[in-house]
């Protein structure tokens, strides 16, 4: 287990392309503690994620090493994704999908395997999963677990069966997972390049992935922003990017039925931007309800309160300062901008112009709800690190304060 003192765990959430902000955020807190190249510890020894956070949970971790994960490389990889690739599809996926393309009215179940791509999805796969393996080196994550450099790395997924989440963990000698009385399965087993691809699988955009005889997909369905997995490995402090706006403006004018994309935008984003953040508003009010009991009762009496929290088992059973990000601008907006701006270049090819042809409309800030999670470009990413950057800038002083800079 890490000799250090003071544990920070970093909880990154589900949001899709939305990733690209925690990149920035990230990035951004790197420059302004002065970490970029330099030596010494990480920023993070302990990390929890879910869907895209997930991602980037593992390439953090698996450049624990350097005082500035690397940051530069995942910048790198954010900016060079290429939707052509990232979602790749053809027409016939819209009818029979991937992996396997049956005619209607072919009988038979498939039988899934015991591990590998389950069922069938809109979007192929398999250029991601290259991509994730030759850009994070993994056995470098198992080793800085290993070697204590990392505590934790904690990712979640869905378990189709029993419809709740699992915790795959994976532990440096001498950490535990506190016991808490949650739904979540945990499973303490390496974070591999499979599981990281069974949490982001969304439903009907990609496969499901078959680990062990079980079968997962996307976290964000059950553990959109895993919280409560960084209190359960007693991290110190806590700092959260939610890929959820803190408002987001209603439709305005004229009522009429909304579309189809934008029916499926409202669905990606209750499935994955967690908008009322339960575990992270139980934090941060069991930090505030600390602070008024402190002012009020002896340290002796104060100590005694703290140990019967722990002993019931009550999450977090001591203060826990906390940093909290979430983006400032509306994202679906900024995508909508983003929209006009690639359909009137013509940059996309003609299938893309064809999908997003509403984008570009005078309510493209509510079309391009679904755009704005499932647009895996690097120029959208681009702007949402640019957003992460300045969002980070506007808090320097909070960030300061918090790491002791």
């Amino acid at each position: 287990m890490s000799t250090r003192t003071d544990r920070c765990a970093i909880v990154l959430s589900a949001g899709g392309v939305r990733g690209a902000y925690q990149v920035g955020v990230i990035d951004a807190m790197v420059d302004l503690l002065g970490r970029r190249g330099a030596a010494g510890p990480p920023l993070f020894n302990s990390f929890s994620g879910s869907s895209i956070g997930a991602i980037n949970t593992a390439y953090l971790a698996a450049n624990a090493d350097r005082a500035d994960h690397a940051i530069d490389g995942l910048v790198r990889l954010w900016k060079n994704l290429d939707v052509s690739q990232s979602l790749r599809f053809s027409p016939s996926s819209l009818l029979w999908g991937y992996p396997r393309l049956r005619l209607p009215g072919c009988r038979g179940r498939e039988k899934f395997p015991i591990s590998g791509y389950v069922g069938r999805s809109l979007f192929d796969p398999r250029p991601v999963e290259a991509l994730l393996e030759q850009e994070i080196d993994w056995d470098r994550l198992h080793a800085n677990v290993r070697n204590a450099i990392v505590d934790a790395v904690v990712i979640g997924a869905h378990d189709i069966q029993e419809g709740r989440a699992t915790l795959f963990a994976e532990l440096a000698e001498g950490v535990k997972l506190r016991a808490y009385p949650e739904p979540a399965r945990t499973e303490l087993e390496p974070v591999t390049l499979e599981r990281v691809l069974a949490s982001t699988a969304l439903p009907f955009m990609f496969p499901a992935q078959g680990i062990g005889g079980r079968y997962y997909m996307d976290s964000g369905l059950s553990l959109a922003t895993p919280v409560l997995p960084a209190l359960r490995v007693d991290a110190d402090r806590v700092v959260v990017i939610s890929l959820h706006e803190q408002h987001r403006p209603g439709r305005e004018g004229k009522l009429e039925y909304p579309s189809f994309i934008y029916l499926l935008g409202q669905i990606c984003a209750a499935l994955l931007l967690d908008p009322d953040l339960s575990s992270l508003n139980t934090l941060l009010q069991t930090n505030r309800a600390f602070e008024a009991v402190a002012e009020t009762i002896d340290p002796p009496t104060m100590a005694e309160v703290i140990e019967k929290f722990e002993e019931h088992q009550i999450l977090p059973h001591r203060p826990i300062p906390t940093l909290v990000f979430r983006p400032s601008e509306n994202i679906a907006l900024l995508t909508s901008e983003f929209m006009r701006e690639e359909l009137a270049s013509g940059r996309l090819s003609l299938l893309w112009r064809v999908l997003l042809r509403n984008a570009g409309c005078e309510e493209a800030g509510h079309q391009a709800l679904l755009a704005s999670i499932l647009f895996l470009d690097g120029r959208l990413a681009e702007r949402l690190i640019e957003l992460g950057r300045r969002d980070a800038y506007a808090a320097s002083e909070e960030i300061l304060e918090f790491f002791g800079g």
